[in-house]
C-alpha cells in the first residue's frame, strides 16, 4: 500500500534531477496532499528509495512512496483513485505534446533545447539521451519527450521551403574585386572601418584577451551612392571574410516565425564559415522603432536580430555592417554600444575626394587621350561616388558606338551631362557648375 503522495510546485523553468530531488526530500511549507482524480505520469522510478517520481500537470511534480508495482514503467500514466489508490491507466488520458523543440547542444548531463527561438536548459537523459541536431516533443509538463527525428526538422513543416538558400547570399572572392584602393577618397572613413574589421576577426582575438567587449556591428550611413556597399566589399576582400550580401525581401516571409529562423540561421551559417561580414543593406527596410503603430512581426523581428548581437560572444571571428540613408528610423537598441555601436557616416565628396575617386575608378580604364581629371572634379560639385563612377561607362558607349577601344577626351566630355543623377533636395537650391 502506498502511503502520501507529495505534490511541489516547479519553478518556470526546468530543474535538474538534484533539485528536483531535493525538493521532494525537503518538502518547502504549504505542501499540499494529493487528491482522488488526478492524473500523473512516471519519470522515474527509484527501488532503492522505493520512490516513483511523478510529473502532473500544469508544471507540478511529486513522488509515490511504498511498494512499487513492477509493472509501472517510465512514461506510465497513474490515476489516484479514491483513498490516494494509484493504478495504470491508459495512455490516452495524458495531454499529447504541445510544442516541438530542436536540441542545440548535449552533453553528458545537460541538453539545451529550442523552442520558438527561446533556448532551455533540460537534465541529460541516461537512457536514450538526447543528441544534437534532433527534433523532440515538448509535452505538457514542459519537459523534453518523444524524439521525432534526428536531423532538425520546422514546427511548422516550411524550412526546406524553396526560395531561400544561405549559399545564394554569400559573394565569392570570384565576383568580387574590390579592394580599398578602389574606394578613392574618404581615407580616414576606409582606414576606421579596416581597423574595426581587423579588431573584430582577429585570429588571435586580442581585443577579448585584454578583456574588453568585442565589436559586433558596425552602422555605415550616409546618401545613396557615396560607396558604403563598395567600401564593404572592399573590407571583405582586405580581410579574406565570407561576404554576405543580405537584403530585406531574403529575410522576410509570409509565415509566423520563419522570417526569425531565417535570421537565426544566416547567424549560424556565418560562424560556420568564419571570418565572414554579414551585410545588411538598407537595414532600414527591416529593423525600425518597434512600438504600438508597427506590425507585430516587425517588432519580433528587430527582438530576435537584437538578441543575435546580445549572443554574439560565441560566435567568433563574424561581424555585421549595416547601411543606411535614413538611420533616425531605426530602432534606438540597434544601436546601443555593443551592438551597431560602431557608426561612420559617409558625405558627398569634397573636390578633393572627388578627384580621388576619379583616379580610383578610372585606373583601369584604356585612354587614347588622357582627360584632365581635375578639371572634372570642380565640374561635379555634388555628385557621388556612383555619379562619378557612371561617368566611364557613358564615355565607353560613345567610344563603342564610334567602334573604338580607347576613351578619348571628348568622349569624357560629352558624358557629363548624360550621366543620369538623383539630384538632392540641397543640390536644387545652388546653382550648377
Amino acid at each position: 500500500m502506498f502511503g502520501s503522495i507529495l505534490l511541489h510546485e516547479l519553478t518556470p523553468q526546468p530543474l535538474s534531477a538534484q533539485a528536483i530531488n531535493s525538493r521532494i526530500t525537503h518538502p518547502r511549507k504549504g505542501q499540499k496532499l494529493l487528491t482522488e482524480g488526478r492524473i500523473a505520469k512516471v519519470r522515474k522510478i527509484d527501488q532503492d528509495q522505493a520512490r516513483v517520481y511523478v510529473d502532473f500537470l500544469a508544471g507540478l511534480t511529486g513522488y509515490l512512496t511504498g511498494h512499487i508495482d513492477e509493472n509501472w514503467s517510465v512514461g506510465d500514466i497513474l490515476f489516484c483513485k479514491e483513498g490516494n489508490r494509484p493504478e495504470k491507466v491508459s495512455n490516452d488520458l495524458w495531454p499529447e505534446a504541445t510544442e516541438v523543440g530542436i536540441i542545440k547542444s548535449a552533453t553528458d548531463t545537460r541538453a539545451v533545447i529550442e523552442i520558438d527561438g527561446k533556448l532551455r536548459s533540460y537534465p541529460q537523459r541516461s537512457k536514450s539521451p538526447f543528441l544534437k541536431g534532433q527534433t523532440v516533443e515538448i509535452e505538457s509538463t514542459g519537459q523534453p519527450g518523444e524524439i521525432l527525428s534526428d536531423k532538425p526538422i520546422d514546427r511548422l513543416g516550411i524550412s526546406d521551403r524553396e526560395g531561400f538558400d544561405i549559399d545564394s547570399l554569400i559573394v565569392h572572392p570570384d565576383d568580387n574585386d574590390t579592394t580599398l584602393e578602389d574606394f578613392g577618397g574618404a581615407t580616414h572613413l576606409v582606414k576606421r572601418a579596416a581597423d574595426l574589421v581587423r579588431v573584430a576577426l582577429d585570429p588571435l582575438d586580442r581585443i577579448k584577451r585584454i578583456g574588453a567587449k568585442p565589436i559586433k556591428g558596425i552602422l555605415f550611413t550616409g546618401p545613396s551612392g557615396t560607396g558604403k556597399t563598395h567600401l564593404a566589399k572592399g573590407l571583405a576582400n582586405e580581410t579574406e571574410a565570407t561576404f554576405y550580401n543580405i537584403g530585406g525581401p531574403v529575410i522576410v516571409d509570409q509565415f509566423v516565425g520563419q522570417s526569425e529562423k531565417r535570421l537565426r540561421d544566416i547567424f549560424e551559417h556565418a560562424e560556420q564559415n568564419r571570418p565572414a561580414i554579414l551585410f545588411f543593406d538598407e537595414i532600414d527596410s527591416l529593423y525600425t522603432q518597434r512600438g504600438k503603430g508597427n506590425h507585430e512581426a516587425t517588432n519580433r523581428l528587430v527582438g530576435q536580430f537584437l538578441s543575435l548581437l546580445d549572443g554574439f560572444t560565441p560566435f567568433h571571428r563574424v561581424i555585421v555592417i549595416a547601411t543606411t540613408n535614413l538611420p533616425g528610423s531605426l530602432d534606438d537598441a540597434l544601436l546601443r554600444p555593443g551592438r551597431l555601436g560602431h557608426k561612420l557616416v559617409f558625405t558627398t565628396p569634397d573636390a578633393g575626394n572627388r578627384l580621388a575617386i576619379l583616379e580610383a575608378s578610372s585606373r583601369n580604364i584604356k585612354f587614347s587621350e588622357h582627360p584632365n581629371l581635375r578639371t572634372i572634379a570642380e565640374q561635379t560639385h555634388g555628385w557621388s561616388a556612383a555619379d562619378l563612377s557612371a561617368i566611364w561607362t557613358e564615355a565607353a558607349i560613345l567610344a563603342a558606338l564610334d567602334r573604338r577601344e580607347m576613351l578619348c577626351a571628348e568622349d569624357v566630355h560629352e558624358a557629363l551631362p548624360r550621366v543620369q543623377r538623383i539630384t538632392s533636395r540641397n543640390e536644387m537650391s545652388e546653382p550648377q557648375p
